[in-house]
């Protein structure tokens, strides 16, 4: 035994975790994390723990049960003490505890991305940093990328976000206003918080889309125009147009002719763009009779349901994307909770609709999940998985479960839940995911209104008739609600979506 006498009171010297006493502690509950271990198994205890000789001899620890504990559990039986008189009271002992927990402050997250970056510079690799400090890689990897932008650097130090939120904002650097609703959102909403970026990162896209699609028509020299409002009677879309002696216009026989335009715009089948011809009867053209069609009018309620129904299926879409990438870490626990396996159970023996589709596809969504991807004509990787690994059983089952019956939803689900639906997103939200507000509305709760989310995705009024110009009404979630009535006829869709309305 190695002891170091630093003053006639106190010494320090190395103690058998084995063989100490633990007295009582202000700590109710220790919490042995797979970190806390792993970095004493690789760098045994480095900050000494206090204790005091028994009548026995052995030492009775007062403070550093938690590192005794990891010690015994990373098996590193020598752990360093300093050695000091007995607490005259058992109140001194407490305040002692208490202040040695108090003023003991916790590196922040950002300081660890720094201290990460800087063994960065020294040669080590995000897996040796991990591997050292007993971190997730990809938690390092985080941190590096936001010491490596100035807008995430400030929003851990100076708002408090994690690294993961921090992370998001690096993608919208370029736009100072849409981070600063990303840090009021992380700073009202923590637990909304993936699901609103998602949604701007998706909405961003769309933008993009739209402008690289009107810069290009640009290019070659074709006219874009916005898209024509209900209410234009002078601008109708080349397919609803004849010559004055009736024959019919054609996109490829009248594009780059008098009045012709380009127009481009996000609706609910995605981001499209049409033919059109403005102030076409100074250009001789006209519409074909009229059919005679019984005119009507929307309701201000129809309307708004409308622009709900449009607004929600764009955030499934976004929400989708979220869930999925929970459920992967979900399954990447070392221990997955108890009722997850009764869970898939009774999926396998009761879901068999949800099941068959999941076989049809060859377990595609499971496999995804799993971080896998089926190649035809090959053995699924989930059978090795299993084979050689038998304990991971358990998390198999459970993605084959969780994927069947995350494969059968859809936009529909948020308007038409089923018994099995509300089970599975139940289950879900007992497991620790955070439901986005459209899936709120699966087990019937109604939104509450987020001021974040006020200018999020802006709904298109063009696709809401006008009550000047409409045919007669209808159901505002039927196929026809989606046909344009003054503007008839086939729509080039960029993004077509067919799981949704």
């Amino acid at each position: 035994m190695s002891t170091t006498e630093t003053s006639t009171r106190i010494r320090v010297q190395y103690v058998d975790p084995r063989e100490v006493v633990i007295k009582a502690n202000v700590r109710t509950q220790v919490n042995l994390t797979r970190e806390f271990v792993a970095s004493i198994k690789r760098h045994g205890v480095i900050v000494p723990v206090i204790g005091y000789p028994g009548e026995d001899g052995r030492v009775t620890v007062e403070e550093g049960q938690r590192r005794i504990l990891g010690a015994i559990e990373a098996e590193r039986f020598e752990v360093p003490a300093y050695i000091v008189p007995e607490s005259d009271t058992e109140a001194i002992r407490i305040i002692r505890q208490l202040i040695a927990n108090d003023q003991r402050t916790a590196l922040t997250d950002g300081e660890r991305a720094a201290a990460w970056k800087q063994l960065e510079l020294d040669g080590l690799s995000v897996t040796a940093i991990a591997r050292e400090l007993g971190e997730k890689p990809k938690r390092v990897k985080a941190g590096l990328a936001v010491v490596d932008s100035e807008v995430a650097t400030n929003a851990v130090t100076e708002h408090q976000l994690t690294l993961d939120q921090a992370l998001v904002l690096i993608k919208f650097e370029d736009d100072p206003e849409l981070v600063r609703t990303l840090e009021e959102s992380a700073r009202n909403n923590p637990d909304g918080f993936a699901h609103y970026a998602q949604r701007l990162r998706d909405q961003r896209d769309t933008d993009r889309q739209v402008a690289s699609l009107i810069e290009g028509f640009a290019q070659r020299g074709i006219r874009v125009i916005d898209w024509p409002g209900w209410d234009d009677k002078t601008t109708a879309r080349v397919e609803d147009l004849e010559y004055a002696d009736g024959a019919p216009l054609t996109i490829e026989g009248y594009e780059g002719k008098p009045g012709h335009a380009i127009a481009v715009h996000e609706s609910w089948r995605g981001v499209e763009f049409g033919h059109f011809v403005t102030d076409f009867k100074a250009h001789g053209l006209r519409k074909p009779s009229a059919t005679g069609a019984p005119v009507g009018k929307w309701t201000e309620e129809e309307k708004t349901e409308r622009r709900t129904l449009i607004a929600n299926n764009k955030a499934w879409g976004s929400a989708e994307v979220v869930r999925r990438e929970w459920l992967a870490s979900f399954l990447s626990r070392r221990t997955l909770p108890k009722d997850a396996l009764p869970f898939a159970a009774t999926v396998l023996v009761a879901h068999t609709s949800q099941l068959r589709s999941a076989l049809d596809d060859h377990h595609a969504v499971a496999l995804e999940l799993l971080g896998f991807e089926y190649k035809w004509g090959t053995r699924s990787p989930l059978a090795p998985l299993v084979e050689h690994n038998p304990a991971k059983t358990g998390t198999v089952l459970v993605a084959v479960a969780v994927a069947a019956m995350e494969g059968a939803t859809s936009k529909n689900t948020w308007r038409n839940p089923t018994s099995d639906d509300v089970a599975y997103f139940t289950a879900l939200q007992g497991w620790g995911y955070t439901l986005s507000e459209v899936e709120d509305l699966v087990l019937g709760i109604s939104p509450q209104p987020n001021p974040a989310d006020e200018d999020d995705a802006p709904v298109d009024e063009a696709s809401t008739p006008d009550e000047t110009d409409v045919a007669e009404p209808a159901d505002p979630e039927s196929d026809a609600a989606d046909s344009d009535p003054d503007h008839s006829g086939p729509t080039d869709v960029v993004d077509q979506d067919t799981d949704g309305e």
